[in-house]
């Protein structure tokens, strides 16, 4: 048995399991015919104004993992909306994005300027982990990177 094992670490295995499942999700959805009346861009939009208002509290918080995981599932549910769109509609989408970050309290749009430009990156057919991208999830065995840098 391995000395590896902690919470972060199995949450971290379940979370990119979460990730594969939503995948099959909006593969249903489709042979579905699901169709929401707001549209999925709409759907899309809504669910990013919940990671900036989620991402508010970071700030300043002296417990900030569990916000960043709440913040990090909304983006999930973003990602699957976004999915579902056209690629025109996702880069109107995406575009709207950022502005919509700096309508909340300015260290949101900086917070969450990583995850926007791997979107970005992403939707344009890239990796959203290579500069100046980053992937938003929940679970990490490290210092989470939308978390405040505690020597700064």
């Amino acid at each position: 048995m391995s000395g590896d094992w902690s919470v972060a670490a199995n949450g971290m295995v379940i979370e990119q399991a979460q990730i594969l499942t939503t995948h099959n999700l909006a593969t249903l959805v489709t042979r579905v015919g699901i169709d929401p009346e707001p549209g999925w861009d709409d759907l899309a939009r809504r669910s990013f104004t919940t990671v900036c208002r989620t991402t508010a509290r970071v700030h300043n918080n002296p417990w900030p993992l569990p916000t960043i995981k709440d913040a990090a599932y909304a983006w999930r549910q973003m990602v699957f909306h976004l999915s579902l769109c056209d690629p025109e509609t996702q880069a109107e989408v995406i575009a709207g994005l950022y502005e919509e970050a700096t309508r909340h309290p300015t260290h949101v749009a900086s917070r969450l300027a990583p995850a926007l430009n791997g979107l970005r990156q992403t939707a344009a057919g890239g990796t959203p982990n290579t500069k100046p991208g980053r992937r938003l999830l929940a679970w990490t065995t490290t210092h989470h990177w939308l978390q405040p840098n505690p020597h700064l």
